[in-house]
């Protein structure tokens, strides 16, 4: 069974434009990790009161390994946004 994860993390355009200059590529490579571990789907969005991640993912299983093989990765975002960690996340099942 496949899952959705949603992340919402206090951080303007401008503070996620800044890290990734600072990290160049870092993000992309977050991502294609990401498909590695079994990352079907990822949308970023914006609004005035943060960014919000949108992620499927084949499984649980999946997402937790690769959450801990891009940990310092993450961390460094969010350091360089100075955003923290994630301020919501949300699993929901999904039958197929």
């Amino acid at each position: 069974m496949s899952v959705w994860h949603i992340v919402r993390f206090p951080a303007t355009i401008e503070q996620h434009r800044r890290a990734e200059a600072q990290h160049p590529g870092l993000y992309e490579q977050v991502i294609e990790i990401g498909r590695k571990h079994g990352l079907r789907f990822h949308q970023r969005v914006y609004n005035e009161d943060g960014i919000m991640d949108i992620d499927e993912w084949e499984s649980e299983e999946g997402m937790a390994a690769f959450r801990a093989e891009v940990a310092p990765m993450l961390k460094l975002l969010a350091e360089a946004r100075g955003s923290g960690p994630p301020a919501v996340e949300t699993w929901h099942p999904i039958d197929h």
